[in-house]
């Protein structure tokens, strides 16, 4: 893990594909996505993961279907199990503890989201952090039909992944990133680990003030 991490981060591309890390590489990435999508609690950096998955699919180091196929599959399945535990979890003194772990805002935001827009609710919200699983939770407590909230999940989860994947592969052939390609993926790195670390600290921040 620990030299995957290291080729990224110095752009040693050939390294990735001849020690066979691609794999690995593809593996991390979906299982972030699960996660991120499907846990409301676990702020990870789903969108930047998206954006540098389709620069590696502009610069030829991963194949397309990792952004048309893998991950699409991996954000709508988180989708659908952050429905399912809006379904068991609703009322229960666990789900107001994760709303109370929650930016002041998210809740509010994502309650009138899903009210204003009902299902297409979660073609807006896949493109907003922490809402993205809170919708679908909102859903599953609403007992929106499974089959329905299933196909708008994964029908919004190939449309997300679509547009940040076309984005990062179109920003990889600019001269930006040309001039400046050790910077540039260096701070793709490194700006979502911080956010997922600052992120955590102000969740636990709230949870040690509320007690």
């Amino acid at each position: 893990m620990m030299e995957l991490f290291a080729a990224l981060w110095h752009t040693d591309y050939e390294f990735l594909i001849n020690a066979n890390q691609i794999g690995l590489l593809i593996i991390c990435l979906t299982g972030v996505l699960l996660l991120e999508n499907g846990f409301v609690f676990l702020p990870l950096p789903g969108d930047s993961l998206v954006i540098l998955a389709g620069g590696l699919v502009g610069l030829g180091i991963i194949g397309p279907e990792v952004s048309m196929i893998y991950l699409p599959l991996a954000a709508g399945l988180g989708g659908v199990f952050s429905y399912e535990q809006g379904r068991w979890l609703s009322g229960t003194q666990f789900m107001h503890r994760i709303e109370r772990s929650l930016p002041n805002d998210v809740l509010p935001r994502a309650k009138t989201l899903f009210e204003n827009h009902g299902t297409f609710a979660m073609f807006i919200a896949r493109f907003i952090p922490f809402v993205r699983a809170l919708v679908p939770m909102l859903m599953g407590a609403s007992e929106v039909s499974r089959r329905r909230f299933a196909i708008v999940s994964f029908v919004s989860a190939f449309l997300w992944s679509m547009c940040l994947g076309i984005a990062g592969a179109f920003f990889v052939s600019t001269n930006l990133f040309v001039n400046h390609a050790d910077l540039v993926t260096k701070l793709a790195i490194s700006v979502p680990v911080l956010l997922f670390i600052g992120a955590i600290s102000a969740t636990g921040y709230r949870l040690a003030k509320q007690r």
